[in-house]
């Protein structure tokens, strides 16, 4: 995405360089100069516009997985919490019920 942004910019800046410095004659090729300014220019635009909404496509879905992955570490985080406090709950009842079963 940020390569065809490059290119864009590259083709555009090659574009306004051919208009304005250039005095070639380009019918061999195309019909006329600015034809071939327009493809140029036309195809750098396409290509800024397209890398900029592909890195915002790809923003998006990165960030959407990077929160589902935050949540999924989250809930995995409190669920262990969870298990910590009522292994620590059992380990008291545990240790009263040895207490009061041994009479001490």
């Amino acid at each position: 995405m940020t390569y065809s942004t490059f290119i864009g910019v590259l083709l555009i800046a090659i574009s306004v360089a051919m208009y304005y410095f250039t005095n070639l004659d380009y019918t061999r090729f195309f019909s006329d100069k600015e034809f071939l300014v327009g493809i140029t220019g036309g195809a750098g635009i396409g290509f800024v516009l397209g890398g900029f909404l592909g890195w915002l496509y790809k923003y998006k879905s990165v960030n959407k997985a990077n929160k589902a992955i935050a949540d999924e570490e989250k809930r995995k985080v409190a669920e262990q919490k969870a298990q910590e406090e009522l292994a620590k709950n059992q380990a008291k009842i545990d240790a009263q019920q040895y207490k009061d079963e041994s009479g001490l």
